[in-house]
């Protein structure tokens, strides 16, 4: 049998038990923070269909969807025949071998979950999930092709209450895991209308924000270069002054109603958010099509990472599933690059506190003695567990180190003649004697 080299695919990663122990100590703060704001969770299957996903992202986004072949032997069978007969035509063989795709994000499915499920939900409809999303993305530093999204959306509200009502919960959520961080916001309301001001077409607004969103990544020059081959190069010069502006009352000079807007909704988050970290970002765009008005996205302040959270309002996104009339928001904290940052900055709280307790297995006699403690110690909240089987005290106690374990629990013949146990504790390497009646209370 040929021999495979265990290795994980690249984008992707496991977690030991103490590693995945901290993502849930995360996914537990946020979880927490979700359901004190009144979010539901729910349940969404891991694929869709394919034209549930398809046209949601953007064309760059189309890119990145993980297409799932039809089952059997449907590529042999039609690949085949359509190589064959036809000139090959990319999106035509991949309609035929391919159906569903890996969700991209929690929040398409959630509005095709929204206009599917419309009669049963009670509007405003808040909800949160958490769990993986897949991107075929080039694999790098922060930039992974499987990761977790821990998302909250308020879905069949207009008002801006939610808006700030998801910037305090950020800052809530943040705040406990204690960690520094901007939340940067804009207002898509403004970009159009800055767009209509300098004369690019609504065609154009699109394949703008695309470039602009990556304007981290490649530089301003590299910026100015694609916008000029897209727009020209004297409306590029026009909207690079106008996105210098670091004040967003300063574009009330701008005749457009709905740029006007966009800083009527800023004027009232930045009023009522208090929120210490809010700072306006006029390039801050977050290029996917579906935002229609606030936009926002989180990074550390302390280490350079990029974004670790994000989100916005969309108003027509239920549209595309015959549901009309149902604006949202939601807000998305990456757990894999808020575990990376945590990881980095130290900030994870210490385990030295927590007990785990090992009962050693020296002697058959002592067998239901050892159940009962098992029994007892969990009854009182403490993680315990029985070696299971019976060996040299050495090589137990060596297991239990490595292990992790806080305490030990002997009693062996001796001791179960006098009705007594030895707890040892392992980090200080102290031990005593206890009566067994005591010997849960002590510990």
């Amino acid at each position: 049998m040929l021999k495979i080299k265990p290795q994980n695919p690249k984008g992707v990663r496991d977690y030991l038990p103490a590693e995945n122990a901290k993502r849930e100590y995360i996914m537990g703060i946020i979880r927490k923070h979700f359901e004190l704001y009144g979010f539901q969770s729910i349940y969404n299957p891991v694929f869709e269909r394919l034209e549930t996903l398809q046209g949601k992202y953007g064309d760059e986004g189309d890119k990145l969807l993980f297409k799932i072949l039809n089952s059997g032997e449907y590529l042999d069978e039609k690949g085949l025949e359509i190589i064959e007969n036809k000139p090959i035509q990319y999106g035509k063989l991949t309609q035929e071998i391919s159906s569903k795709g890996l969700r991209y994000d929690h929040t398409v499915p959630l509005a095709r979950f929204v206009a599917q499920h419309q009669n049963d939900l009670t509007f405003p409809f808040k909800r949160y999930v958490i769990g993986p999303v897949w991107r075929a993305d080039r694999p790098q530093k922060g930039r992974y092709q499987e990761f977790f999204q821990c998302d909250a959306d308020i879905v069949g509200s207009k008002g801006l209450v939610g808006d700030v009502e998801m910037i305090t919960l950020i800052d809530n959520v943040f705040s406990e895991l204690n960690l520094k961080i901007e939340i940067k916001i804009n207002n898509r309301k403004i970009y159009n209308g800055i767009c209509e001001s300098i004369g690019i077409e609504e065609g154009e607004i699109t394949p703008v924000s695309t470039i602009l969103d990556k304007w981290d990544k490649i530089g301003e020059e590299k910026v100015v270069e694609e916008l000029s081959k897209l727009i020209g190069e004297e409306k590029t010069s026009k909207l690079i002054a106008i996105l210098s502006i670091k004040n967003f009352r300063e574009l009330s000079t701008i005749e457009n109603n709905e740029l006007k807007d966009g800083i009527r909704e800023l004027e009232y988050i930045f009023k009522h958010s208090k929120s210490q970290h809010l700072k306006f970002d006029l390039r801050l765009l977050r290029g996917l099509d579906y935002y229609t008005g606030t936009v926002l996205e989180i990074v550390s302040t302390e280490m350079e990472y990029g974004s670790i959270g994000g989100g916005g309002r969309y108003d027509d996104l239920t549209e595309l599933f015959g549901l009309r009339d149902m604006s949202g928001i939601g807000i998305s904290f990456g757990l894999d690059r808020v575990y990376d940052v945590m990881t980095e900055l130290n900030r994870f709280p210490s385990e030295e506190n927590k007990k785990k307790i090992l009962i050693l297995n020296l002697t058959e006699r002592a067998i239901d003695q050892y159940y009962s403690l098992l029994t007892e110690i969990r009854k009182a909240g403490k993680v315990v567990d029985l070696y299971p089987n019976q060996t040299k005290m050495d090589k137990q106690l060596t297991y239990a180190d490595k292990a992790g374990y806080t305490h030990a629990i002997l009693m062996g013949e001796d001791e179960l003649a006098n009705k007594q146990v030895q707890i040892k504790n392992l980090k200080e390497r102290k031990q005593e004697s206890v009566e067994f009646e005591k010997a849960v209370f002590k510990l």
